[in-house]
């Protein structure tokens, strides 16, 4: 329940902002140092996202066809190709780079800017890597879990991992630096098909006991899967449920 500025530092001055201004402060669980903090932000960001955000998505759901909705998917897909295969290249993954970087070209020319996705149909699968998985693969550790204002879930890694995925961003080429219409208006719609296809889930997890908690073993055991190392369940954790692990 996931997008991209140039600025590693930035990523790294937001969180070092919440430590000193004493919002981020640890406590005494060790699982979860900063779970006040934590909890409080997922509360702010499930109150935006039913006053604004899941609303839009509604909205739009009921206003597009499934048709519309996949191609929109598609062409935002498609504008992660190239930073899907940086990541692949920076994780020594030079054969899936290479066949990332044929999805981008065919989805891009005969699938008209990515609408349509004739890759798949030629057997050449989407894969997705960012520089959060990037930093996982090369041994770096996640750091504590956070969630964090309309940035959401997240651990120190991924969130300096958000930073490269930005600088990566076509975006923010310099064919677009001067279009912020065509960026903005991109990024909008990335997030409402983004929030529409995530409605079910997210109807699933407010059935959740206790959905903060579900929310950090799901993030947790994602990325885990994500970059392809084991899952230590927290200690203070009971077996998750099977409704948790079929969400």
């Amino acid at each position: 329940m996931t997008t991209k500025m140039a600025i590693v530092p930035g990523a790294a001055s937001l969180l070092a902002a919440f430590t000193l201004s004493g919002c981020l402060t640890a406590g005494p669980n060790p699982e979860d140092p900063y779970e006040d903090f934590n909890r409080q932000m997922f509360a702010f960001n499930d109150g935006v996202d039913k006053a604004v955000v899941e609303p839009v998505a509604r909205g739009y759901r009921a206003v597009t066809n499934e048709p519309i909705r996949e191609g929109v998917g598609n062409f935002s897909s498609n504008l992660g190709e190239p930073l899907t295969a940086v990541n692949h290249v920076l994780q020594g993954k030079i054969p899936d780079a290479g066949a990332t970087v044929g999805r981008f070209l065919i989805n891009t020319t005969i699938g008209l800017a990515g609408i349509f996705d004739p890759a798949s149909a030629m057997g050449i699968q989407r894969t997705r890597e960012d520089f959060g998985q990037t930093l996982g693969t090369w041994g770096v550790d996640s750091g504590p879990f956070l969630v964090l204002p309309f940035v959401g879930p997240t651990n120190p890694r991924d969130l300096t991992g958000i930073g490269g995925d930005l600088a990566l961003n076509p975006l923010n080429y310099p064919e677009f630096q001067n279009d912020d219409a065509i960026r903005a208006g991109t990024f909008v719609l990335w997030g409402v098909d983004a929030r529409e296809g995530a409605l079910e889930a997210t109807d699933e997890l407010n059935n959740q006991i206790d959905p903060y908690t579900t929310v950090r073993r799901l993030y947790g055991r994602t990325r885990a899967s994500d970059i392809g190392i084991p899952y230590v369940e927290p200690n203070d954790a009971s077996e998750p449920s099977d409704d948790e692990l079929e969400f």
